[in-house]
């Protein structure tokens, strides 16, 4: 390529991936950098509780509705309502658009990140449908693990470019995006979790959990996951349970001093 139009491509490059926002979520971008603590405990002790065979699909999000547990499986597929007792797809929810990341409920409202749309769902199922009533767009990142915490949203976003942006995105219930955080230290960061106290988010890279503390927005420490290409996690009031692209479901417990199936 002759080196003047490589020049003048690269400057647009840079300033199409500086300036360009989109026109439904909030421009605002905060200058909190997600890092790990001064007192980074490092590496969490965890156990495998249990694992229920998956289908081969394309495994994302989880999102756990009482004794189910819906498995979102990103490109092209739908969402699986996987039954906890007998470990079996019971249903299948056809999602609101092509590849669905993650889902979550706030105060009784459902929503669903996708890839594709770059875009967050407010949505309701109707027949085994999931149906769009309202949205927010991203563009130009990609939205992936959604996650309430009784008062906010939180979106991991990525933006692509010359080097990968990741963002947590901190939001109302309006769907408005009111802080954006960047995530450091955390290869591919997927999805996310909140256990009552801390967030959890899962690396699609390295196979690992990280614990985030929400006063300080300092990563603190984080356990491995048995899965590999790491996504999908929820917590139940007691355990987390995790997916992987290609993976199987697994219940994972923390803590532990026994020996036995640790990660």
């Amino acid at each position: 390529m002759n080196i003047r139009y490589l020049l003048i491509f690269l400057s647009l490059s840079i300033l199409s991936s500086d300036c360009a926002t989109s026109p439904d979520a909030d421009a605002h971008t905060g200058t909190v950098a997600i890092r790990r603590s001064k007192d980074f405990k490092g590496f969490l002790r965890s156990r495998v509780i249990r694992k229920i065979d998956l289908p081969r699909g394309y495994h994302e999000g989880l999102f756990l509705d009482g004794k189910d547990i819906w498995v979102a499986n990103g490109e092209g597929g739908n969402i699986w309502v996987v039954d906890l007792e007998t470990g079996r797809v019971k249903r299948e929810i056809t999602p609101v658009a092509g590849f669905t990341e993650g889902v979550a409920a706030s105060n009784g409202n459902i929503v669903a990140t996708d890839w594709y749309e770059k875009k967050l769902y407010r949505v309701t199922i109707e027949g085994d449908c999931m149906v769009a009533h309202e949205s927010v767009s991203f563009s130009p990142a990609y939205p992936a693990g959604v996650a309430w915490d009784g008062s906010d949203l939180f979106v991991i976003a990525w933006t692509r470019g010359f080097g990968t942006r990741f963002e947590l995105l901190r939001m109302d219930e309006g769907l408005k995006v009111l802080e954006r955080m960047d995530i450091q230290r955390i290869q591919e960061p997927a999805h996310i979790a909140w256990d009552g106290q801390s967030l959890w988010v899962t690396s699609w890279y390295n196979q690992r959990v990280y614990r985030i503390d929400k006063k300080s927005w300092e990563i603190t420490g984080y356990f491995r996951s048995p899965v590999p290409r790491t996504t999908g996690i929820a917590w139940d009031g007691k355990r987390f349970w995790l997916t992987g692209t290609y993976g199987d479901l697994y219940q994972i417990e923390l803590g532990l001093k026994t020996k036995g199936n640790e990660v």
